[in-house]
């Protein structure tokens, strides 16, 4: 009958820690995922900021490395361990579209302005306004990952 009761107490250990491994794995590598994100996401916006004011070769390389690595990066799958999974997911891939929107935007404004052809008013407007609606979305994904600024 001891042995019995061993063997209940036994089992019972070690699915708890099975149980208890499984959430610390699932937790945090969603956490680890979020942080990759956002330091992707800082690279992307130095990297941005940089080809915009120098608009040489080596900083448009950076820039669309920086954008391949914020792509890949937002393509994270959460446990639903993790608070407001979903919508983190959701607002990871909207920063990484608008940011590929801003990246193409301006590169046209930059190749308008050296053929100096018209349209570089409309494609500068444009270019705020992307760079405005990424830096929200971002400040959002950090508000739900609870990291707001």
């Amino acid at each position: 009958m001891n042995q019995k009761r061993t063997r209940r107490l036994l089992i019972v250990l070690v699915m708890l820690a099975g149980g208890f491994y499984a959430f610390d794995h699932f937790y945090y590598k969603g956490i680890q995922s979020l942080e990759a994100f956002s330091v992707s996401y800082d690279r992307f916006d130095r990297a941005i900021s940089e080809f915009s004011l120098t608009g040489t070769a080596d900083s448009e390389r950076q820039v669309d490395g920086g954008l391949r690595d914020l792509r890949s990066k937002a393509a994270f799958r959460l446990s639903s361990l993790i608070k407001n999974d979903g919508k983190l997911m959701s607002e990871a891939l909207e920063v990484a579209e608008l940011s590929g929107r801003e990246l193409a935007s301006l590169k046209a404004y930059q190749g308008a302005i050296q053929n100096k052809s018209a349209g570089g008013d409309e494609l500068s407007k444009e270019l705020g306004v992307l760079s405005g609606k990424r830096k929200a979305a971002f400040a959002r994904f950090l508000e739900l990952a609870g990291k707001g600024e």
